[in-house]
């Protein structure tokens, strides 16, 4: 998925956290109720799972969620050098060229997910990070082009965070047993 622009724009997001659905932040103020929604999946081997809800009309992310994870990397030096960037704070304008045929986008794509420090880093492309979009609760990594190829989900308080370890190391455990 790609940014189309980054708008100026300070947007509220509300954060929820669940054992089932690890966690979801929306942003209410990007949507106009009863307008058609379209869906971008990213979906790894191990099948992790994330989504975002984006508007057809204000073409802006509704909701991100990260639906389940399965599976957890270390975080590696590098990898937290590379992420710890300024960043630039804004509300994306997504490019719905990408949804100009389905309105559900499945990327079967090798990301890893890192837990770390209270923050949970979906990583596509370590490599190509060149900029970080602020928004609340989630930052965005972006490469040269504009194109997604990360997210950082974080502000998480003390119970939410254990919650979310509770959710991973159950999802993670149950894989293992049927592998």
């Amino acid at each position: 998925m790609k940014i189309k622009n980054i708008l100026n724009e300070t947007i509220k997001g509300s954060k929820e956290v669940d054992f089932y659905t690890p966690v979801r932040v929306d942003y209410p103020e990007n949507d106009e109720k009863e307008k058609e929604l379209f869906y971008y999946r990213l979906l790894n081997p191990k099948s992790s799972f994330l989504e975002a809800s984006i508007s057809s009309t204000t073409r802006k992310i509704v909701s991100i969620t990260i639906v389940s994870i399965n599976d957890i990397v270390e975080a590696e030096n590098f990898v937290l050098e590379k992420v710890d960037i300024l960043g630039i704070k804004g509300n994306p304008e997504i490019d719905m060229s990408l949804f100009d045929n389905e309105h559900v986008i499945t990327d079967e794509t090798c990301f890893n997910v890192i837990r770390h420090e209270s923050k949970i880093y979906i990583l596509c492309d370590v490599q190509n990070i060149e900029k970080k979009l602020i928004m609340d609760n989630l930052d965005i990594l972006l490469d040269n082009n504009n194109k997604i190829v990360g997210y950082i989900f974080s502000g998480f308080d003390e119970l939410e965070w254990k919650e979310i370890n509770e959710s991973i190391d159950s999802s993670i455990a149950v894989i293992k047993e049927y592998q």
